[in-house]
């Protein structure tokens, strides 16, 4: 059922609803979507009356038996001293509070209805926002609330009392963003759409355009409802895995994009919500998207440190749940170290002033992944975080002010931009252990006598590690153990015993023949200890 209002006695109109439900009704429709057939798609447009809203909206709770859908657009009403929520009529008027419809009667109709899924879209211009009486976000989350329905998908649009929004003609806001989605579909999806997709990929794209951002509510699993069939599924290009990778053909470092479908329309980080593209099993990750949108990251220009994905609450970006190695876009990360397979990163609007766009996105070149961890983030849940490193690709650096240690020339050996390691530190310490493994025992020796040993900081010298430049914050191990424990794979006790994360057992107590703070061991436990099974078996 899809109801709107768009010509009123006392109140602005609204001819872009009008559209709406042409559009909507339309779209339910076509064969190649959901093919609703049309007498069981109710459109009520300018209704003049109670009855003449509630009666069909009566009728069609009485016969869906699988999925009800009710659509409302038009004005939205706030009651002064209730603060419900009020649909208008063609006379409403907003001292008159009886002249509209209040939701809750609405709702109860919902709740009397016997279909197995109910979607609600209220797509409403709120006049208590242009009267000042409270904010955007108050006004959404009290609409919201009180809009809710057990067993019900509840989309709610917040706008101004206004014909159309950010430029739009045609359409609402709201309702412009899930017709375009709608037809034409959304690239790297599901043949099918769920309800969940296309609302939040909506709410960005609104947000990116500085437009009021929706708001929905959901429960029992109402969120996976698969609404229509996803247009961009079939034409979705196939790429070979070098064609994910590296430069895009005609796209200069600094090029500037104005929205996520724009990036995607350019091949330069093809989803349209999420911010990493890839996957471990395809080789790593192809691309980040760094604005802002987690407060732990931090951008230094040519080193950016990057907070991985999920735990957020998606209506508030509040970090609400432990991030985990096995999450897609965070094992495609740790993947890309290990392949080394470049990453190109673009910056948003809302990141660090000093290197992002003022507005839109840049595209800034490639990277390279050089190193993770986890660390209690600032909303208090575990993050994990990669340090990401600019690659010499020939284009412009953006840089910011690195600690540096300045040593002699041929003593120093770059470890990170900026940051570098005495070379004579290493070679003592391969010295005292004979070039052996402190965790195998291991000497590997080619032909000549040359043996080869490495060595690794406990506690990285580079950001956010900042740790010193020692033998006290060092380890001397074979290249299998030094990845192994670079990347968290096994961790060093209090007493010296090698844990192997993978299964928590011990495989060992660490040759010790120097003395090696316990602060920087614990550092590196604390940060490093993820249990990620998939890494440590393609680590070995």
């Amino acid at each position: 059922m899809l109801v709107g209002t768009s010509e009123y006695t006392y109140l602005s109109s609204l001819p872009a609803v009008e559209n709406n439900l042409k559009a909507v009704s339309s779209l339910l429709q076509r064969a190649d979507l959901w093919g609703l057939p049309a007498e069981h798609c109710t459109v009520v447009h300018n209704p003049t009356s109670v009855d003449a809203m509630m009666d069909p909206l009566w009728q069609a709770r009485e016969e869906a038996k699988d999925t009800l859908i009710v659509y409302f657009a038009g004005h939205g009403l706030m009651h002064s001293v209730e603060s419900d929520l009020y649909l208008t009529l063609v006379d409403s008027h907003k001292d008159r509070m009886y002249s509209a419809v209040a939701y809750d009667t609405v709702r109860n109709e919902l709740r009397a209805s016997f279909a197995r899924r109910k979607i609600v879209i209220l797509d409403c211009c709120y006049s208590g926002l242009a009267l000042g009486l409270m904010g955007a976000e108050d006004a959404t989350e009290r609409v919201a609330n009180s809009a809710s329905v057990a067993g019900t998908y509840l989309m709610t649009a917040t706008a101004e009392n206004k014909t159309a929004l950010g430029g739009l003609d045609t359409h609402t806001a709201f309702t412009g963003e899930l017709i375009q989605l709608i037809s034409e579909g959304i690239p790297g999806q599901p043949e099918f759409l769920e309800l969940d997709t296309i609302f939040q990929h909506a709410r960005v794209s609104l947000r990116e355009k500085g437009l009021p951002i929706p708001q929905k509510r959901e429960s029992n699993l109402a969120a996976h409802i698969a609404l229509v069939r996803n247009r961009a599924h079939k034409s979705q290009k196939r790429f070979e895995v070098k064609e994910f990778y590296g430069p895009i053909e005609g796209i200069q470092s600094g090029a500037i994009f104005e929205s996520r479908r724009a990036l995607h329309d350019a091949g330069v980080h093809r989803p349209l919500q999420a911010g990493i593209c890839g996957t471990a099993e395809r080789g790593g990750a192809e691309s980040i998207v760094v604005s802002g949108g987690y407060k732990d990251d931090e951008d230094y220009g040519d080193v950016i440190i990057y907070t991985g994905h999920g735990g957020r609450d998606p209506n508030t970006g509040v970090q609400v749940k432990d991030q985990s190695a096995d999450d897609s876009g965070n094992a495609a990360l740790i993947k890309s170290i290990m392949t080394g397979l470049p990453v190109r990163v673009i910056r948003g609007a809302g990141g660090n002033e000093k290197f992002s766009p003022p507005a839109g996105y840049s595209y800034d070149g490639l990277y390279k992944v050089a190193d993770y961890w986890t660390k209690r983030g600032a909303d208090g849940p575990t993050v994990l975080q990669f340090r990401l490193e600019q690659i010499d690709d020939g284009a412009p650096k953006k840089r910011a002010p690195h600690l540096s240690r300045k040593l002699p020339p041929g003593r120093r050996e770059e470890v990170a931009p900026g940051i570098y390691a005495d070379r004579l530190l290493a070679t003592e310490l391969k010295q005292v252990y004979d070039h052996s493994c402190q965790v195998c025992g291991t000497v590997l020796e080619v032909p000549g006598g040359l043996r080869i040993a490495t060595t690794v900081h406990i506690r990285g010298l580079e950001r956010p590690h900042l740790g010193p430049d020692d033998k006290a914050n060092m380890l001397c191990l074979c290249p299998n153990h030094r990845n192994l424990f670079k990347y968290g794979a096994i961790t060093i006790e209090d007493d010296f015993s090698v844990i192997d994360r993978t299964d928590g057992e011990p495989i060992g107590k660490l040759m010790l023949k120097h003395d090696i703070d316990h602060e920087h061991i614990q550092y590196h436990r604390q940060h490093h200890t993820l249990g990620h099974q998939r890494l440590g078996n393609e680590l070995r």
